[in-house]
Parts: C-alpha cells; sequence; structure tokens
C-alpha cells in the first residue's frame, strides 16, 4: 500500500511539472505576442507621423545632406555628433524620418519612449529624454533635433536610441518589414550590410 501511495504522489508531482512547463511555454509566447503587437503599433505610429512631400528615408536624407558633411557620412553613421549648421539640418530630416521629432524639432515622447522600452526594458530612457528636451527647448527650432540627439548620446540609454534609430531606418528602407519583431541580432547585421555598402 505505502509503495503504491508513493507512485501516485511521484505521478501528481510529475503532472504538476507538466502543468508549470505549459503555463510558463504559455505566458513567454503571450509576452512574445504582446511585445510584437506592442512594436508593431509604435513602429506604424512613428512611419504614420511623417507626412507627404517629406523625405521617407534615411538614406534621403543622406543624398540631400549639406555639401560640408558630403565626406563623412560613414564617421556621422557612426552616431559621432557634431554641432554644425548643416548637422542640424541633417539631423532634423534624420529624426524626422524615423518620427523620433515633429517638423518643428520637438520630440515625440511617447513613441521614443516606447520603443527605446522594448530595445531596453530596464532603462532609464524617460528620465533621458526629459533631460535632453530641456535642453532642445533652449535653441531655436531649427537645432532642436540636432540638440536632442547630441545630449541623448551622452546618457545611458544611448545604445537602445541607437538600435531603436537603426531598426526604424531598417523599415523605412524596406529590409525590414512593420511586421517584424525587434531583433537586436538582426538590426546590426542589416545595418551593417548598408554601412559596408556605403563605406567600402
Amino acid at each position: 500500500k505505502k509503495k503504491k501511495k508513493k507512485k501516485k504522489k511521484k505521478k501528481k508531482k510529475k503532472k504538476k511539472k507538466k502543468k508549470k512547463k505549459k503555463s510558463l511555454r504559455y505566458s513567454h509566447t503571450n509576452n512574445m505576442l504582446k511585445q510584437l503587437l506592442l512594436t508593431v503599433g509604435l513602429v506604424w505610429c512613428l512611419v504614420a507621423l511623417v507626412q507627404a512631400g517629406e523625405p521617407k528615408t534615411v538614406e534621403e536624407c543622406e543624398k540631400n545632406i549639406p555639401a560640408s558633411l558630403k565626406d563623412r557620412i560613414c564617421e556621422l553613421r557612426q552616431y559621432t555628433p557634431d554641432n554644425s549648421p548643416d548637422m542640424d539640418k541633417h539631423m532634423q530630416c534624420v529624426l524626422r524620418v524615423v518620427g523620433f521629432v515633429d517638423r518643428n524639432g520637438e520630440v515625440e515622447f511617447k513613441e521614443l519612449l516606447g520603443l527605446l522600452t522594448i530595445a531596453e526594458p530596464q532603462g532609464k530612457h524617460a528620465e533621458n529624454i526629459k533631460k535632453c528636451e530641456a535642453k532642445s527647448a533652449k535653441v531655436d527650432a531649427s537645432k532642436k533635433a540636432n540638440t536632442f540627439y547630441t545630449c541623448f548620446l551622452t546618457k545611458d540609454s544611448v545604445e537602445a536610441f541607437k538600435m531603436s534609430l537603426d531598426f526604424v531606418e531598417l523599415i523605412r528602407a524596406g529590409k525590414l518589414k512593420q511586421s517584424s519583431p525587434f531583433n537586436a541580432g538582426q538590426i546590426k547585421t542589416l545595418i551593417k550590410q548598408i554601412d559596408d555598402g556605403l563605406c567600402k
């Protein structure tokens, strides 16, 4: 009788473990699906922010980059800051294309924060955005985007920012679909392909 009871207990434990594994798998799949839907929604918003007649890709911004920066495209693509008026124009174009700022250089707070949080869930992104927004609020509209960008490159959210910008650039360029999940490895690989093509 004791042996039978032990066997029954073991079977119950095994069943419980199987149920736990199934529920963990389900919750993991559920979380992945939620993140994918959130990413798709955010990307749709960012893309929709750009209006007719405006540049649609980072490549367009680079083709129309001011003459003084033409020979520095490869350097600038590696997130090198520059405070010149020509860089102000270029960064307004780039950050507008990816939907991080509006046509007046004002930051699209919710959309940017959402994407940064997907890229790096633990970061102090809201705090960093607010600090750099405060800096850009002190300058003219033509300088706002570049001031925000230069400031953000000094914050601990910088890697999430780079990855987010690259992600939307790839979607804009048709290298990724709007429904693509946020995959850091894939983003790095595809951006490297663009950089290698431009900067041989």
